[in-house]
C-alpha cells in the first residue's frame, strides 16, 4: 500500500480523533458502572436482573509478588526474567 505524506498525516489525524472518543467513551462508561455500583452497594445486593441483562457485582481479591522485597530477600532475580519484544 503506498499512500502520500499528506494520507499518512490526515490518517494520523483521524486516529488521533479516535482516540480522544475512545477516552471520553471511558470515561462515560466508568461514570455509569460507578452509579451501578452505587445502586447495589446502597441496596446491599450482589446480583440484579434487568430487562436486558443481569448484573452482579462482587468484591474480589488479588495476589501478587512483591518484587522488590524478594530482591531485598533473594538478591538479584535476573536469571527468572523473561523479556519478550513486540513490534509496533
Amino acid at each position: 500500500m503506498c499512500i502520500s505524506k499528506s494520507e499518512l498525516e490526515s490518517k494520523v489525524q483521524e486516529i488521533g480523533k479516535f482516540r480522544t472518543m475512545e477516552e471520553e467513551a471511558a470515561g462515560i462508561q466508568k461514570a455509569l458502572e460507578a452509579e451501578v455500583i452505587a445502586y447495589m452497594v446502597e441496596n446491599g445486593i450482589d446480583t440484579e436482573i434487568t430487562d436486558s441483562a443481569k448484573i452482579t457485582y462482587k468484591s474480589q481479591a488479588r495476589s501478587t509478588l512483591d518484587k522488590k522485597r524478594l530482591e531485598e530477600d533473594l538478591g538479584n532475580l535476573g536469571e527468572y526474567t523473561k523479556t519478550t519484544f513486540t513490534t509496533c
